[in-house]
């Protein structure tokens, strides 16, 4: 930690030398490949320059010494002179044969008129003559210049080979007329060609960068060597051309030496930032905190763009030159610039390829990702999106036929004036009323929502017949509707919980302050044999019914939680009701009711679990016994379908029930509000819970005083 936090200070400056030696690097590497063919060691000579000098020197050897070979100064060739003097003989016939005299001349000796035939035979030798004296001195002009041209064009090409004569040497043989041309006293050996040539070429030859002088000497039956001696006879423009290129290959290999030590450079430097954790220095915290404003996707765009700019600015800076000027440091600086939000962006991903989650975050908030989700959003309720999408089609199509409409008044477009018209009509009439109504609509909505928002649930928005907003105006209606009934529920859910509460406390407090005050009896000294055993056996029956109630709580807790173990069976229905009948036939003895049970099959089997169920029938019963009316019956009936086990208990109640019958379903709710009878309130609740876990549903019907409880079990698990 500590060195860590020693090196934090350099790193800075290490990460600028980083840059600037990056920069430098890729401008080299971009010269140096550019510049490759320098690299080669005497490359003048493969260049095109060269290849350029050559050609026009063998193309001077061969018209100095083939074309010109027979040539006279001051003289025409024959060719040359032929070709003038047939041109002369032409123009001459053209003059006798086109004076127009001539046929005057004929009229005039048909008509015998002899004198006019004098003046124009005079006339006609005088006009005659002119021309041909004129057309003769044109010809001797153009023989003159053609002479002063082709003298001019030899001196030309015989001072041109003689100026290049210090930059080639030439040997050349010529086999149609068994001649050699040459500007050395003897043909060079190998041995003078390897001390004194710094360059040899022999033509022809299969180059194909100089195929015109190949053809050329081929025709001509031409051979020769040419060679670039070493030490030129005065100035020689191929020796300083060939000294540039050597000049550019020192430098290309000094460019190499750089190269490697920058190389070096940014090796050592990123080294040491890396052991330095390059992304907690400061400056590159800031800046790539900035950077992370820019949506991703942009900066992806940017990044594209600005490598393509990166890497053609870098194809094409001209940077090593001299002398070193400010431009090299503008240069730098402005690469360097490039440079470093190039590394950014690496480091960047570099981060995002380590931390993906970093990568979506990111990714999320970009521009094509949030237009996504707009569009996903849009198009979700695409009867709405289509809707949206036509309106605003046809209103562009509203602006648009106006400004036709426009046009053709001035135009005298009577069509399209009509059509304009037409559309017009059209959306006045049916889209913008429609358009009107939907926001009439939302407006209500709004209104609507801004109420219920405040809390006032009677509220009702007025819809129209269809449409999305219509169903968004239904939808807030019921919201309203169910939070209302919401309302009333949690309220009487608050009142049942009241209720319990009190309940549970009286049926706690009852026998728990019997016990208390036949304790305080008991402490008494003077009581009979007959007083303490009668005070203890009131004091077993009120500690048992405590007992029995705190069994029933932890039952009903432990039923509603549904932690109940159950041991599933093939149970015999009709025996288990028949036992717990029995169970109670002192109490029903004792009782003024009348049991009447029925069962359709003596065996009726379900798989159940036979002490819960037991325990249903007891409760079922029990309740019977305390909440029926003396003297009355309870019917008792079991029946069987294909797949369902029924039994039925009625009974007409010695209570009045003016209460919903699912309240009794509630723990500690009892037909007996007044709460004289014992028990704890708890088990239909029980019964209820033991019946549903086994699959099986249990329901009450009242009718008045007429009481009906049903329990339905299933006979296939």
């Amino acid at each position: 930690m500590d060195t860590k936090s020693k090196n934090k200070p350099f790193a800075v400056p290490v990460l600028i030398v980083l840059i600037l030696s990056i920069s430098l690097a890729l401008l080299t590497m971009a010269d140096l490949y550019h510049k490759r063919e320098n690299l080669q060691e005497d490359n003048y000579f493969q260049s095109s320059g060269f290849n350029r000098e050559l050609e026009t020197f063998a193309e001077l050897v061969k018209n100095v010494h083939v074309d010109y070979a027979d040539y006279t100064p001051g003289k025409l060739d024959e060719k040359t002179a032929n070709q003038l003097k047939k041109e002369h003989e032409e123009t001459l016939r053209s003059i006798k044969e086109d004076n127009q005299l001539s046929d005057m001349l004929e009229q005039a000796k048909k008509e015998g008129d002899h004198e006019k035939v004098a003046q124009l035979t005079k006339e006609h030798s005088r006009t005659l003559q002119a021309d041909i004296a004129k057309a003769t001195s044109h010809y001797q002009e153009q023989v003159n210049n053609r002479i002063a041209e082709r003298d001019a064009e030899y001196e030309e090409r015989k001072n041109s080979l003689t100026l290049r004569s210090g930059s080639f040497k030439y040997y050349v043989t010529d086999k149609k007329n068994n001649k050699v041309y040459t500007n050395l006293p003897q043909e060079p050996t190998e041995w003078e060609l390897a001390q004194y040539s710094r360059h040899t070429i022999n033509l022809p030859n299969t180059n194909g960068d100089l195929e015109s002088i190949n053809r050329t000497y081929q025709l001509n039956q031409l051979s020769g060597i040419f060679y670039v001696p070493k030490d030129p006879d005065g100035y020689s423009q191929v020796h300083a051309d060939a000294l540039y290129y050597d000049s550019i290959r020192e430098r290309l290999i000094g460019e190499f030496v750089l190269l490697t030590v920058t190389l070096l450079i940014i090796a050592f430097s990123f080294l040491y930032l890396r052991t330095g954790r390059p992304a907690e220095v400061p400056i590159l915290t800031k800046s790539m905190a900035l950077f992370r404003l820019i949506p991703l996707d942009i900066r992806m765009g940017l990044l594209f763009v600005l490598g393509i700019t990166y890497f053609i600015m870098l194809a094409n800076l001209r940077f090593f030159f001299l002398p070193i000027d400010g431009e090299h440091i503008f240069t730098l600086a402005f690469v360097s610039l490039f440079t470093a939000y190039l590394l950014l962006q690496l480091l960047e991903a570099r981060l995002m390829y380590k931390e993906p989650e970093r990568f979506s975050q990111q990714w999320q908030k970009s521009i094509f990702a949030r237009q996504r989700v707009l569009l996903q959003e849009s198009y979700a309720n695409r009867g709405m999106f289509f809707k949206v999408s036509m309106l605003f089609i046809l209103t562009v199509m509203f602006g648009m036929s106006v400004g036709f409409g426009f046009v053709s008044l001035f135009e005298g477009w009577g069509g399209l004036l009509l059509f304009s018209f037409l559309y017009g009509m059209f959306y006045m009439v049916v889209v913008f009323p429609y358009a009107l109504r939907r926001l009439g609509l939302m407006n209500r909505i709004m209104q609507g929502a801004s109420e219920m928002a405040g809390g006032n649930l009677n509220t009702t928005i007025q819809k129209v017949k269809k449409g999305k907003l219509s169903d968004l105006a239904h939808s807030l209606n019921n919201i309203t509707k169910g939070l209302k009934h919401a309302m009333e529920e949690q309220m009487k859910s608050e009142r049942m919980k009241s209720e319990l509460i009190t309940n549970v406390s009286h049926d706690l407090k009852t026998p728990l302050t019997s016990i208390i005050n036949y304790v305080t009896l008991l402490k008494q000294e003077d009581l009979t044999p007959e007083e303490r055993k009668s005070y203890i056996d009131v004091l077993d029956r009120k500690a048992d019914r405590l007992r029995v109630l705190i069994d029933d709580l932890f039952d009903a807790a432990k039923m509603s939680s549904g932690a109940v173990e159950l041991n599933i069976e093939q149970v015999n229905v009709a025996s288990l009701l028949n036992q717990s009948i029995a169970e109670f036939s002192d109490k029903i003895e004792q009782s003024t009711l009348t049991f009447r049970v029925t069962t359709e099959q003596p065996k009726i089997v379900a798989p159940l679990d036979g002490k819960k169920t037991w325990r249903v029938f007891e409760n079922l019963i029990g309740n019977a016994l305390k909440y029926s009316m003396p003297n009355t019956r309870v019917l008792i009936h079991l029946a069987e379908t294909q797949d369902e086990v029924i039994l039925t208990f009625k009974n007409v109640s010695a209570y009045e029930i003016d209460f919903d019958a699912q309240e009794l379903f509630e723990r500690f709710k009892r037909a007996d509000q007044s709460r004289h009878t014992e028990g704890s309130g708890l088990g239909l609740a029980i019964a209820k819970s033991i019946v549903e876990l086994q699959g099986g549903r249990l329901s009450i019907d009242i009718d008045g005083d007429y009481f009906k409880v049903m329990v339905v079990f299933r006979k296939h698990p």
